[in-house]
This record gives structure tokens, sequence and C-alpha cells, in this order.
């Protein structure tokens, strides 16, 4: 057996243990957090030889890392300050019943992650979630589900909703990206917005029906509690000035770049600046740094360097020939390939690396910029695929691990069993929608 073979098993022995022990960790109780079991993997790969010391290092994407960095930076800054608290409070104030509270969250975060991108609510949503599930006395499982499925829907939005959007609105050359991805997504995505929050209130129905029965009393407890649970005016201040501006220039920065204007600084320079403006006034930077979620970057920096891994022992080149073959000539049967290819590749590389490798898939195929339906096609499916397993979606483990180190869980199969009815309902409503531009 040559050694090409070999790394090529070595590299598909380890990748499925690894994800074989993120499905199970939890049928014995809470077991290991996901970003140990992806260190594990991206460490075995090292070490096997599947991919070299020196690549593993340049695989480790550091532009994500820093954006990441950044937003968590200004996230615990929100949260020491009391401000995700006091955002808490006011949503739950604005409920008249518990399936409210699953209306604001699917239609308010889902609708604000399409500018301010799905990872980043998902980190600023997770403590929320958590407060509220508290206040309403229920599981957190709901609520945290709710989040994962309203960010990743509603991301598929715009070009700057996620990083593969934005990949797939650059790389195609369409022209007015922002105003297509629009015309074509907005009314899928708000279709799934409102089916999959009825799904989600029918499946934890007995969950609903038990907060619905002291909601009211709850209400009016929450509402009695007039002071602000800001504990920081200062730092609250100072974080949300810094993050409204960061924000503004992300969106400006997205903007130029799909009408075409290459600019030095990009999103993570311009987050970063945000950021360390934020540590630099503040004089509680010590406990912020201290209580940001740094396995995150661990989580995030292990994914790469073992989905590279992968790439590189041709693991990925062997699937390819599996998957359904395009034909541009015939679009019905391109957008069920791309959807189809969407979906099952999601689920192995996460969304963003799977746009990176069939955006080439694509351009072989003869797909130019004038083939719209084609490249929206490919962003809401990579998006909505993120729906079906917690790893389809970066957002999703980023909500499984800050859930995970506020002592709550959120298990692989637990997500599975809404995932993928909810997927499969997202994907069917894309289709018949862009069967409608083909």
């Amino acid at each position: 057996m040559s050694w090409d073979n070999l790394r090529q098993i070595l590299a598909l022995a380890i990748f499925a243990v690894t994800y074989a022990v993120i499905a199970f960790r939890n049928v014995r109780g809470r077991g290991l957090p996901i970003w140990s079991i992806m260190l594990a993997g991206a460490v075995a790969m090292v070490f096997s030889g599947c991919i070299g010391v020196a690549e593993a290092y340049r695989a480790i994407n550091l532009e994500v890392i820093v954006f990441l960095f950044s937003m968590f930076t200004f996230v615990t800054a929100l949260d020491v300050s009391g401000v995700l608290e006091d955002v808490a409070a006011k949503l739950f104030l604005k409920a008249r019943k518990p399936e409210d509270i699953v209306y604001l969250t699917f239609f308010g975060f889902g609708l604000a992650s399409a500018v301010l991108m799905n990872d980043t609510l998902a980190l600023m949503g997770t403590p929320i979630m958590l407060s509220l599930a508290k206040k309403m006395r229920i599981s957190s499982k709901p609520l945290l589900i709710a989040l994962a499925f309203s960010v990743t829907i509603g991301s598929a939005l715009t070009p700057m909703g996620n990083p593969q959007n934005l990949l797939i609105a650059l790389a195609s050359g369409m022209p007015a990206p922002v105003i297509t991805f629009v015309q074509y997504l907005a009314l899928p995505t708000f279709a799934n917005l409102f089916l999959t929050s009825l799904i989600v209130m029918w499946v934890y129905r007995g969950e609903l029906r038990l907060a619905r029965r002291n909601f009211t009393q709850l209400i009016d407890l929450e509402a009695s509690l007039k002071e602000s649970r800001v504990t920081d005016q200062a730092l609250a201040k100072q974080t949300i000035s810094l993050l409204t501006l960061t924000v503004a220039g992300i969106v400006l920065v997205n903007v130029l770049e799909t009408l075409g204007f290459r600019i030095q600084l990009g999103i993570s320079e311009v987050s970063l600046l945000g950021a360390s403006t934020l540590i630099l006034l503040t004089n509680r930077r010590r406990e912020i740094l201290r209580k940001l979620d740094w396995s995150i970057l661990v989580l995030f920096a292990s994914l790469f360097v073992l989905m590279q891994a992968v790439w590189d022992a041709g693991v990925i080149n062997q699937l390819s020939s599996y998957l359904p073959s395009l034909s541009k000539g015939n679009p019905t049967a391109s957008l069920l390939a791309i959807l189809a290819a969407s979906v099952l590749l999601s689920q192995l590389l996460s969304n963003v690396p799977m746009v990176a490798l069939y955006l080439p898939l694509m351009k072989v195929a003869g797909y130019d910029s004038l083939d719209k339906y084609a490249w929206v096609a490919l962003a809401g499916g990579s998006t909505l695929a993120g729906n079906l397993t917690l790893v389809g979606a970066a957002s999703n483990l980023i909500i499984v691990e800050e859930a995970e180190n506020r002592g709550y869980t959120l298990g692989f199969f637990e997500f599975i069993r809404i995932g993928l009815p909810v997927t499969l309902l997202n994907i069917g409503i894309l289709y018949l929608s862009l069967t409608y531009f083909a």
C-alpha cells in the first residue's frame, strides 16, 4: 500500500472518530467539550503525518480567529457590564405568552444576523437565551435551538450575513449582489423563519405549556424590578458605542467590497480596531480578557487543521466524484445538484470550507456571473444546511460551547432530531422559490 493511500485512510479514520466522539459524547451524561475533541483530532492529524507541522500552522485562518477574538471581546464586555441581562429582561417584558419569546427570537435575532453576521449574533444571543430560559423556568434547549435556527436562516438573506455568502458574492462576480440576494432569498427566508418557529414551538409544546402556567405572574414580577440590570454604565456606554462603530465599519467594508472596491482594511481588521480600542479605554480589561471564551478560538483553530488534513489527503476529491453532477443547461437539475452537495458537504466540512471547495467546481462547469440562481442556491443551500447537525455551521458550535461554559448542554442527537425535518423543509422551500428564477 502506497503512502498516499495509507494517508487517505488515516485521515478518514481520524476524521470519523473525531466526529463520532462529538456525536456520542453525551450518551452517559456530560462528556468532553467539543473544543477538546476537535483539538485531539487536529493533533492526531499532525502526529500521524496526515498534515505537516508547517502546513497545520498555515491552515489556521488568522482572519477568522482575529474576527472571533474581537467579537468575543465585545460580547464579554456586554456581559460583564450587565447589558446582556438587561436585553434579556426587556425581551421578556415584550412577551405576553411563552410562544412570543420564540417568535421574537426568530425574527429579532434572525433578521439582525443578515446584517451583523450570524456568528456574532450566536455569541451575543446565547447568554440572553439562557437568561430567558431561567426566567421562564424551563429547559434552555428550546431557546438555544431557536437561536441556532434563527441566526442560520436569517443570515442567508444578504452577502453580509455569513462568511460563505460574502465569499460567493465576491467570487461569482454577480452584479449588485446585495440586491440580488434579497430579491432571490427574501421570500424563502421569511417563510422559513415563520415555519421553523412553528416547528420549534410544536416540538417543545410541553415546555412552553409549563411556562404558560405562571407566565403572567413572572412578567409582573420582572416588571416590578424597575432598576436597570446594567451594573457598569461606563463600560456599557463604551462597549455599545464602539460596537456600533465597528458594525458600521464592517457593513461599510462589505458594501464597498460587493461594489468592487478593494481596500486594505477587511472585516477582521475593522473588528480588531474596535476591540483593541475598548481594551485600551476600559479599566476592566483584565476581567474581560480573563472571562473571554478562549476555548472557541481553540475549537476553530483545530477545525481548520482537521479539515485541511482531510483535504490534503485527497478525501474530499474522492468524495466529490460521488456528488450529483452539475448541468448548466438544465437549471432544475442544477438546483437539485447544488442543494444536495451543499447539505451533504456542509456536514463534513462546515459551510465555509464547503463553499471554498465547491466554487471552483461550479466555475469549471461553466457557471458565470449571469447565473444568479445557481450562486444564490449555493449561498442559501450551504447556509441552511447548518440546521441539520451541530457541526453543519460554525454558529452552532459557538452556541454549544458558550452554553456548556455556563453549565448547560445541547446534545448532537437532540439537535439533529429537530434539525432533520427543519432542514428538509428549509431546503424544499428554497428549491421551490428558486425554480421560479431558474
